[in-house]
């Protein structure tokens, strides 16, 4: 209890100073959802946020709520794709997805401070879906993205709008044909960095691809400027 208190005690001038934060949490599928994941990740990553993912930490001693839960905290924004909520292999749907966008909500109506101003933007692969079986959020207005990464780029900018620091972003089509760009590098700065395929795998090797991504991102005139830090 008094390291979690003494960890929650060092975010708290972060977490309460003026302005966004520039963190955004993503409650995605990690399976058989690749090219929208790495569409998600690259169009956080290139308006100068900074993503939050349960794949970020591989401490095997922290608990999985307990993370979750602190990811939702630190993060002004929330971005959640239910678009993989029917039934797996095993004949249960997953509800893991729903599960996390209801912590987000649960923050931004009971939690106090900046809990209160947090952002959702919610995705689903076909329109008017959602009320199916989530008719707890019926007359919500969730993205529909097609399992289309470009649509799933057009979706996070419009969310986003704008830098963290309130600069402008450019227009999806240049964001797209960046990340089609960065698509086609990634082998290659991959062998820069020593790095196997695995290990630059957006989901297999999370943190290695991140990296590959900023770096990518702060090489682009411009795009540097974006990032706080």
């Amino acid at each position: 209890m008094a390291r979690a208190a003494d960890a929650k005690a060092a975010r708290g001038p972060a977490l309460e100073a003026d302005g966004p934060n520039g963190q955004v949490f993503i409650n995605c599928p990690f399976d058989d959802y690749l090219p929208c994941f790495e569409a998600l990740l690259f169009a956080i990553t290139i308006s100068g946020y900074r993503v939050r993912c349960a794949l970020e930490d591989s401490d095997g001693g922290d608990i999985r709520f307990a993370k979750l839960c602190r990811l939702i905290e630190d993060s002004d924004d929330t971005i959640h794709d239910l678009s993989r909520t029917e039934a797996g292999r095993m004949g249960l749907p997953r509800f893991n997805m729903p599960f996390e966008l209801g912590l987000a909500m649960g923050a931004r109506q009971f939690g106090g401070g900046r809990q209160r101003t947090k952002r959702a933007c919610i995705m689903v692969a076909i329109d008017f879906a959602l009320p199916r079986y989530l008719s707890d959020l019926a007359g919500s207005d969730p993205a529909a993205h097609r399992d289309d990464p470009h649509e799933v780029i057009r979706i996070v900018r419009g969310h986003l709008h704008r830098t963290p620091s309130g600069s402008g972003l450019p227009g999806a089509a240049h964001m797209i044909e960046l990340f089609e760009r960065f698509r086609g590098d990634v082998p290659f700065l991959a062998r820069q960095a020593r790095l196997t395929v695995e290990e630059a795998h957006a989901r297999l090797g999370y943190r290695n691809y991140m990296d590959l991504l900023r770096g990518f991102c702060e090489a682009i005139p411009g795009v540097a400027s974006r990032f706080g830090n």
